[in-house]
């Protein structure tokens, strides 16, 4: 009988709510008040003469459930991408508010991130980039509306390595055409503009040509 062995650990853990004390709680792996006594009386020489026979006395009957367990494997994958996503934004230069868009961080946690990254010394606080030049913006721009199928964490994340900018430059590229959107249609900050199509632009009277740094 190997020590190891399911029965050992369910004998091992039986004997240790015992000898604590949690009777109820070792009455619910099958065992009833007699056993439980004569497990309270046992040497330690008797434990592991028992612990030799234990798999006579300790039947199990393990079912796994496949579909939980594709469910929860699936899950893994997916944080541990998730995970690498954040590591390789934070590396691309993702400004604060962004990572608190895209995944609720607080200030503090973006702060502790990219500590652990090495980070902290470039723009610690997510702060403004410089305005990208005009034939980066045009790119930026032309990338991001060619990912418009993209998860928006990827989506800023390609159009950065697309363009060799960071991605605060794509933040501050998005953040400058709704700008001048806004000033074209006269409307307010409230209206979310990101997302349109650059061919809608030109049917809003919004010409892109037009950059005011």
């Amino acid at each position: 009988m190997e020590r190891h062995a399911p029965s050992a650990f369910i004998l091992h853990h039986v004997t240790r709510l015992i000898h604590a004390g949690n009777y109820e709680e070792a009455m619910q792996w099958g065992f009833d008040w007699d056993e439980i006594r004569l497990f309270e009386a046992l040497s330690l020489q008797d434990f592991h003469w028992l612990e030799t026979r234990c798999q006579v006395f300790i039947d199990l009957e393990i079912r796994i459930n496949h579909p939980k367990a594709r469910w929860t494997l699936q899950r893994l994958a997916e944080q541990r991408r998730t995970l690498d996503l954040q590591t390789r934004l934070l590396q691309a230069g993702a400004p604060r508010h962004l990572m608190g868009e895209l995944y609720g961080w607080p200030p503090q946690q973006y702060r502790d991130q990219r500590k652990r990254l090495g980070l902290d010394d470039a723009f610690p606080n997510g702060g403004r980039p410089a305005n990208p030049s005009v034939t980066e913006e045009e790119a930026i721009l032309a990338h991001w509306e060619r990912l418009a199928d993209r998860e928006l964490a990827e989506r800023y994340l390609e159009t950065a390595l697309a363009t060799q900018v960071s991605v605060r430059q794509v933040c501050r590229a998005l953040s400058l055409r709704e700008e001048r959107e806004r000033e074209a249609l006269g409307t307010s900050p409230s209206l979310p503009l990101r997302n349109l199509p650059l061919g809608a632009l030109p049917r809003l009277g919004i010409d892109l040509g037009d950059r005011r740094h």
